[in-house]
């Protein structure tokens, strides 16, 4: 408002200065002549008052008859409006909902602009694969679960029993038990176990407490020695298809090992994320053969090293194309002529073609290190190929950190199933009561390294123990988000072989009926459905039509 008042003399300044003339004749104009009679004060009469009591009240009544608008919020409404005015009906008579008063007229106009938009829930009968690994798991009902934290002896004998024996607790003589069967799906297999230091996540070791094994050679030498032959067991396991996966997880990558019939696969497979561009290059020169499915298509036709190339021109580079593997067999083979000979021939010096090979070495250099550590990187290793792998991990030296809190400590092996030098572990189990809006929920938080089978067991005995409605929240090992993405992808492609590979997969999956999993949950996982592998965050379980939502 002083803004605006300002703007206002502003301008009349301005008009007077422009028509002076016409200014004072108005002001001349404005003036009212004044009043020089002094009889009133000549003759005593003496002056109103005009704070006195009587003269405000008559002020009032003047001010109250010459209001245009009445106070009223609906006489207000039609006087801003310019509407006429209803008349007005007897209290009783009154129906609020129907005055055009703001508030129900802003009622109306909010109902009528207002999008209703549903949200169509998807309800499945079968769990999704997640091939992420979980870190912490939530699970909520309004009812108790029917079990708890606290086993007796004939519980806990027979979860472990059931879990190392792969034994279906249902038909077999062992404790059939709620309790039982829980404590059997909290059950996983580790190597190495280090009491004092945290191993899963490995990110997460922050006490330093195992400088000593950095500065003994004898303990290094004897962890190393131990996980070689742990790894070595559990390579041959998923090579016999007794068992269905395993992971490695060192402190720079994860590797998820594949048997082959899981995912519809014909071949045992490998997926390694993050990478590198060191990395990438140092399995090259291995001669391991990978693929990168969830690269951007926006680079593949992106070229590396002529060296590279020269090596093998029908070896996929990860960032060449399948209409490059021409121009790479013409520069193998010699017929055109070398770009540095001709250079020197039109006059350029040494010194300025080796600026222009490290300029060009340095745009592919950059180029190949765009997608360094995220999950476009992923590369995935297949067949004869996931043994030179294997090899290529056993020799490689950067695969144990030399400093830090997990200095030669080597990576984390995580199984489903028994293997030499694998060491028992159970999930940390914590029970909760969370009080919310009046309502209670029972809640389970389960943590440490939750696996992809650990998941579907887990729904399954909630399933068969409770009849109400619940549901799970996932926290993720972030780094491992891409082999969910890129098993979808790979399932896909192995969904559109031909006829000739569907004798592999079957024969594959009645293989690996003793690989320690249930044959509902083995057809589940040897499907190569893509929509059966999806990456998700929560879970919920409807009891009264037996489906899932997530």
């Amino acid at each position: 408002m002083l803004l605006h008042k300002l703007k206002k003399r502003k301008k009349a300044l301005q008009e007077r200065m422009r028509h002076p003339s016409s200014s004072v004749a108005e002001e001349a104009s404005s003036q009212q002549p004044i009043n020089l009679d002094f009889s009133r004060i000549l003759n005593g009469d003496k002056r109103k008052n005009p704070f006195s009591k009587n003269n405000s009240e008559q002020n009032k009544k003047v001010k109250l008859q010459s209001a245009p608008v009445d106070e009223s919020n609906d006489h207000t409404l039609f006087a801003l409006l310019k509407l006429p005015a209803k008349t007005e009906k007897p209290p009783q008579d009154v129906d609020t909902e129907k005055l055009s008063t703001f508030s129900n007229l802003l009622q109306k106009f909010t109902a009528e602009h207002t999008v209703v938009t549903k949200v169509k829930e998807n309800k499945y009968k079968h769990l999704t694969i997640d091939w992420a690994l979980k870190t912490k798991l939530r699970l909520m009902s309004t009812k108790p679960f029917p079990w708890t934290s606290k086993l007796k002896a004939s519980e806990e004998a027979s979860g472990i029993t059931g879990f190392v024996r792969c034994l279906d607790t249902t038909s077999s003589s062992l404790d059939t038990s709620p309790r039982a069967r829980f404590h059997q799906t909290c059950l996983y297999w580790q190597h190495p176990h280090l009491p004092w230091v945290s191993l899963y996540p490995r990110s997460s070791g922050r006490v330093a407490a195992t400088s000593f094994m950095a500065t003994n050679e004898e303990v290094k030498r004897g962890l190393m020695t131990e996980w070689t032959e742990s790894f070595r067991s559990l390579f041959q396991l998923v090579r016999a298809l007794h068992c269905p996966y395993f992971y490695v997880l060192s402190n720079t990558f994860s590797v998820l090992f594949i048997a082959s019939g899981v995912c519809g696969a014909a071949e045992p497979r490998a997926l390694v994320a993050p990478t590198t561009r060191g990395l990438r290059h140092a399995l090259r020169q291995e001669d391991v053969e990978f693929t990168m499915p969830l690269r951007p298509e926006n680079k593949k036709k992106l070229n590396t090293s002529d060296e590279e190339r020269g090596k093998n021109s029908s070896f996929d580079s990860c960032y060449d194309t399948m209409d490059d593997g021409r121009t790479n067999d013409q520069n193998c083979s010699g017929d055109e002529d070398d770009p540095d000979e001709f250079l020197s021939q039109m006059g350029l010096e040494t010194a300025e073609l080796r600026k222009i090979n490290n300029a060009q070495a340095r745009v592919s250099h950059t180029a190949e290190s765009s997608v360094d550590r995220s999950a476009e990187s992923l590369v995935v290793v297949s067949g004869a190929d996931a043994q030179a792998l294997f090899n290529f991990l056993l020799n490689c030296k950067s695969l144990v950190a030399g400093s830090g809190p997990l200095a030669g400590v080597p990576p984390t092996l995580l199984a489903p199933t028994a293997f030499h030098g694998g060491t028992l572990q159970a999930l940390k189990v914590k029970e909760n009561i969370i009080n919310s809006e009046n309502n209670r929920y029972y809640s389970i938080e389960l943590r440490g390294p939750i696996l992809p089978t650990t998941v579907h067991t887990l729904f399954n005995v909630l399933k068969n123990s409770t009849t109400s409605q619940f549901s799970a929240t996932f926290a993720h090992l972030q780094p491992t988000l891409a082999f969910t993405w890129a098993a979808s992808k790979l399932a896909e492609e192995s969904s559109k072989d031909n006829e000739q590979n569907q004798f592999t997969k079957a024969f594959n999956k009645e293989n690996l009926s003793d690989c320690g999993i249930s044959d509902e949950m083995l057809q589940l996982f040897c499907s190569s459905d893509p929509g059966s592998i999806k990456s998700v965050d929560s879970v919920k379980y409807n009891s009264e039509d037996d489906t899932y939502t997530w």
